[in-house]
């Protein structure tokens, strides 16, 4: 009996395995056997582009279920461009730092004349500061919005970051349509003189603009000047057609066409920025008497005959005392001395 018994609880456990390891039965007709999530994933990992859906939305891309190549562009924004803007930026401020403590502040040799020269009129001057500052503060905040989630936050904590670059963005977004216009007038102003002149340019590069010894002649604008205002207008026109397309979405613009002007927006304004160091050194504290050229719009004769000699012979004849007697100062003078006299 008890062998029996055994034998029947044998078989009804390995029917029961059986059963187990069967194949399930087919589900019904009408409900579906598989997991739609699972099969979405699985289709994400397995594609590299866009997964597409329906959407009763017409926007453009608004039927894209997942976009992949916004993690893409996410993954090289953070790993790739972050790294590197950071670094450009630190190895030209290194190189300012080294050229400075190598050539020192370039004296001119014969001191100031007292005598000036008009270089600048007053459109010309209102264009380049207008431009300058607007691009100064779009470089700030557009550098807030790149590096600052690196730098910012252990300064200023999450919420303290949020704050900036929210306002940071505000002023982005609303100046750069201004920049526009400023660049435009500049470059209106400017474009005439700074026509390129192979020769007479290719030995001023030659000589290094005469930063380390021999004289480089030049005329108005010297081959350095020539070469930042065509970078600045060029890559200029980059950066205000990408900030466009990004600052006005409403054009039928895709994902795909905003992370692509997206890149060209952040490399165009990183070399302008990286350029503008030079350029802001060399015109401020640089050389001497070279500030207040664009400040005042005057330079001085020795000034221009050291730096822009071709130009300084043409206008030469031009030249003012520096420090000119107003009518009223004249008639002062002569009062006391007359009431001196008496």
């Amino acid at each position: 009996m008890r062998i029996h018994t055994w034998i029947m609880v044998v078989c009804l456990l390995m029917s029961v395995f059986q059963v187990q390891a069967a194949d399930p039965p087919p589900p019904p007709p009408g409900l579906i056997s598989t997991n739609p999530g699972a099969e979405l994933w699985r289709e994400v990992r397995q594609r590299g582009g866009e997964v597409e859906g329906i959407s009763q939305v017409k926007s453009p891309g608004a039927n894209v279920l997942v976009n992949v190549s916004g993690q893409s562009w996410r993954e090289y924004r953070m790993q790739e461009l972050v790294p590197k803007a950071g670094a450009a930026i630190l190895i030209v401020l290194l190189v300012i730092l080294i050229f400075r403590l190598v050539r020192g502040r370039i004296m001119l040799e014969n001191g100031r004349s007292g005598n000036r020269i008009l270089r600048f009129t007053g459109s010309q001057r209102a264009a380049h500061w207008t431009t300058a500052i607007l691009f100064v503060v779009l470089s700030l905040t557009g550098l807030t919005l790149l590096l600052g989630r690196k730098f910012l936050i252990p300064l200023f904590g999450a919420e303290g970051f949020s704050n900036i670059a929210v306002a940071s963005k505000f002023l982005h977004d609303y100046l750069g349509p201004v920049f526009m216009l400023a660049l435009t007038w500049l470059f209106i102003l400017f474009v005439r003189d700074n026509i390129p002149s192979p020769k007479l340019d290719l030995q001023w590069l030659l000589k290094g603009g005469g930063l380390f010894g021999k004289h480089a002649s030049s005329d108005r604008y010297n081959a350095g000047e020539k070469l930042w205002f065509w970078l600045a207008s060029i890559v200029g026109l980059a950066v205000i057609i990408s900030g466009m397309v990004l600052d006005f979405p409403i054009f039928g613009q895709t994902r795909a066409t905003m992370e692509f002007y997206h890149w060209v927006h952040s490399i165009s304004a990183i070399i302008l920025i990286v350029v503008s160091f030079g350029h802001i050194y060399m015109g401020t504290v640089a050389l001497e008497a070279t500030f207040e050229v664009m400040k005042t719009g005057y330079c001085d004769t020795n000034w221009a005959r050291e730096h822009h000699d071709l130009w300084y012979e043409k206008v030469k004849h031009t030249a003012e005392p520096a420090q000119q007697s107003s009518p009223v100062t004249e008639n002062l003078a002569t009062r006391r001395e007359s009431t001196e006299t008496t």
